[in-house]
């Protein structure tokens, strides 16, 4: 049996024509199998919970940095791990109508799920400057940002969109800062097609 949902909450409301003043658009894709529990309410029977296996497809946008905060750990490399996978999908199952939970208990990995954050170079650069907001220049907060990039393109969960952010905040911010891995995902891509 196979799902596919999406949030249906980031409706309504006309983005400003401004490309400073949007959110950032990003939209998180996750593909694997889940158990989905449910009562089951026979008559002259106990009242008892049904385990069903089915594959998911979901899709969540994330608008705002607090819903990327929500969603990823901003601190990534204090905590040990650049991303908790695991972690990650238990959020987005926990937003489905309905009871779900994933097959594998641990918290970090979840090997069995395809995990990817998907966006524009824009809406990557415009996520990790407010993202990493401190006391310092713009090319502070966009070496931090690059830093963030890479990291999270070695822990395989974004995409193209990603790698041309940091290319261009190298590039906008004259940082002293290799380009090897970034120009290697945006040429990986581009080679597929």
């Amino acid at each position: 049996m196979a799902s596919k949902t999406t949030n249906g909450e980031q409706t309504g409301e006309q983005q400003p024509a401004s490309s400073e003043a949007q959110s950032p658009d990003l939209t998180v894709h996750a593909e694997g199998t889940a158990d989905r529990l449910r009562r089951v309410n026979e008559p002259g029977k106990a009242d008892c919970l049904e385990t069903v296996e089915v594959e998911l497809a979901v899709e969540y946008d994330i608008a705002s940095s607090d819903e990327w905060r929500n969603l990823v750990d901003p601190d990534y490399a204090i905590h040990g791990r650049t991303v908790e996978k695991g972690t990650i999908i238990d959020d987005l199952l926990d937003r489905l109508e309905g009871h779900y939970r994933r097959q594998s208990s641990s918290r970090y990995e979840a090997p069995d799920w395809n995990l990817t954050v998907t966006g524009s170079a824009t809406a990557w650069r415009r996520l990790l400057m407010e993202f990493s907001q401190m006391r310092g220049s713009d090319s502070d907060r966009a070496h931090k940002g690059t830093l963030r990039l890479k990291r999270l393109l070695a822990a395989g969960l974004v995409d193209t969109g990603a790698a041309l952010a940091a290319l261009e905040l190298i590039n906008q911010y004259d940082l002293d800062r290799s380009t090897d891995t970034f120009i290697a995902e945006v040429t990986d891509s581009t080679d597929g097609e």
